[in-house]
């Protein structure tokens, strides 16, 4: 078995065998001997030695991992010998097979750029002029914003062509020594006359200032916009969570809500505590409320942090006490979903507790609907589920919580005036329900041809609040009077009608129960 040599060609390491490696030692040998004491020699030996490494990759696979003699001899045979090539006129007439691209590659001129060389390598790619090119980008990027991010994308995607054996294959052009050492004094030479020519590379590199500093400045101008856009969100951010928090503590704290909805939700001096007491069971009302200020709280604060971030543009090391934050508000809000799923087993069940009052006959069958006045009722008011609570003050100016009932009327084919009580209590069994709906506490009275109905209802010894429900259902014969005082409007819900009408339309006015329900009643009036 032969003997395996490594060896560093272009930046890449190979394995040659021992045959190849002397013949490819010797062949290099030679080419630093015909170049190294040229001007342009350096660039010429990197050059060949960058070419033969790409013709040596290409050899190489899975199966195949050492280059052989015949490698090495077909090598020499594309790239040819050195000693062809010291003067084109003293050739011997050997002729070499020549390497020649098939198809031209795609790199960017780092020669003739004006910044990244893109436009100069798709010119060159295409055999037109850069100008051409140039033109074609400046103008399409003022009409499509996209070509900016293409040029970019491009620039980052596209090697540069800095080795001849690159340019080479930029252009299409053979790959052997004479080509590569035509191209390198080639090279030498243009630069030679740029440098004799200092007009032209003044107007060059103004030229390219130009561009650079148009680039410069759609860069600075978008990247004021992104910082203005930024800044702003981080106003934005401030002003809300600030605004929140004043609101919420304020709310806590003092018990009116500062909150922008105010007038829609909660009113008139509504104190939180107090609502939460009513619905909270009192041994884990703290925790409750503590888990619940650090689950609304917590984010406040790194809205409010983060809006300061973006609008001063800071950059603090805080990963561990945004961790503890989370951390923080992941354990209250488990907490707190916790707590108030036990809450929410108090309303499991529901029991409705049915009472029926039979209305005695008047002589003229006019009845007059009315609520019992309750001047201890406060006007505070609050929404749950969009159900209407008052907070209404006892004689020991104790606070007691009240909802509004739902009246029905409607046609009945009976000959008596029926009034049913539906109380519905919640609990975490049947017969805690039973228990919660005794506890409602309404009444419905007949003072002669008057009805009194309760403006609320509300439960009794202040027990706590699992939202009971009072539904009334007035029977009415055909036949029967009614007379729809203002007072009852609140609680009116569904009412039999020959035609629709609004609520606050019927008060203060007499209405007769026909087959097709209550009809508009204008032979009596109220003040009959």
């Amino acid at each position: 078995m032969k003997k395996t040599i490594k060896i560093n060609i272009g930046g890449v390491i190979f394995h040659l065998d021992e045959d190849a490696y002397q013949i490819l030692q010797n062949y290099l040998t030679a080419i630093n001997q015909r170049f190294v004491s040229t001007e342009e020699g350096k660039e010429i030996i990197s050059d060949i030695e960058h070419r033969i490494a790409e013709i040596l990759q290409n050899k190489l696979s899975e199966q195949k991992q050492v280059i052989s003699k015949e490698d090495i001899d077909e090598i020499i045979d594309i790239m040819g010998h050195p000693e062809d090539f010291e003067d084109q006129e003293e050739s011997n007439g050997k002729t070499y097979h020549q390497y020649e691209s098939t198809s031209k590659r795609l790199y960017r001129d780092p020669d003739n750029r004006i910044l990244g060389g893109v436009c100069s390598g798709i010119a060159t790619y295409l055999n037109i002029d850069p100008l051409i090119i140039r033109i074609l980008f400046f103008l399409l990027m003022f009409g499509y914003g996209i070509i900016g991010v293409i040029y970019i994308v491009l620039w980052a995607l596209l090697p540069a062509a800095h080795t001849t054996a690159q340019k080479l294959d930029m252009r299409g052009e053979k790959f052997n020594i004479s080509d590569i050492e035509k191209n390198v004094r080639k090279e030498y030479e243009s630069v030679k006359d740029n440098l004799k020519n200092i007009k032209n590379s003044r107007d060059y590199d103004r030229t390219r200032g130009f561009f650079e500093s148009l680039i410069y400045a759609i860069g600075a101008f978008f990247r004021f916009i992104f910082k203005f856009v930024v800044a702003l969100i981080g106003l934005v951010l401030v002003v809300t969570g600030v605004g929140f928090l004043i609101g919420l503590t304020g709310t806590l704290i003092i018990g009116e809500s500062f909150m922008p909805w105010n007038n829609i939700i909660i009113n008139d001096h509504v104190i939180i505590t107090d609502m939460v007491h009513s619905f909270v069971d009192p041994n884990t009302i703290w925790i409750i409320a503590i888990c619940a200020i650090m689950v609304v709280f917590i984010p406040l604060i790194a809205i409010i942090y983060g809006g300061f971030k973006l609008l001063l543009g800071l950059r603090p090391n805080d990963r561990s006490v945004a961790g503890i934050g989370f951390l923080a508000w992941i354990i209250s809000l488990i907490v707190l979903l916790v707590l108030v799923g036990t809450q929410v087993k108090d309303f499991s069940y529901s029991v409705n507790d049915d009472d029926r009052i039979v209305i005695d006959e008047t002589a003229n069958k006019t009845l007059y609907l009315k609520t019992a006045e309750n001047k201890a009722l406060a006007t505070s008011k609050f929404y749950i589920f969009d159900e209407e609570f008052k907070l209404m003050y006892d004689e020991d100016d104790e606070k007691h919580l009240y909802a509004f009932p739902e009246i029905d009327i409607i046609h009945s084919y009976s000959d008596q005036v029926v009034v049913e009580i539906e109380k519905k209590g919640r609990g975490a069994s049947r017969k805690e329900a039973a228990l919660n709906a005794d506890e409602i506490e309404y009444h419905v009275i007949q003072q002669d041809s008057v009805i009194l109905f309760d403006a609320v209802y509300s439960l009794v010894d202040k027990a706590r609040w699992r939202f009971p429900e009072v539904d009334i259902t007035v029977r009415v014969p055909e036949g029967f009077i009614l007379y729809i005082d203002e007072s009852i409007e609140k609680q009116l819900d569904y009412i039999s009608l020959d035609r629709y009408y609004d609520h606050d339309e019927m008060v203060n006015k007499f209405w007769i129960m026909t087959d097709e329900g209550l009809e508009k009643y204008d032979k009596v009036t109220y003040e009959d």
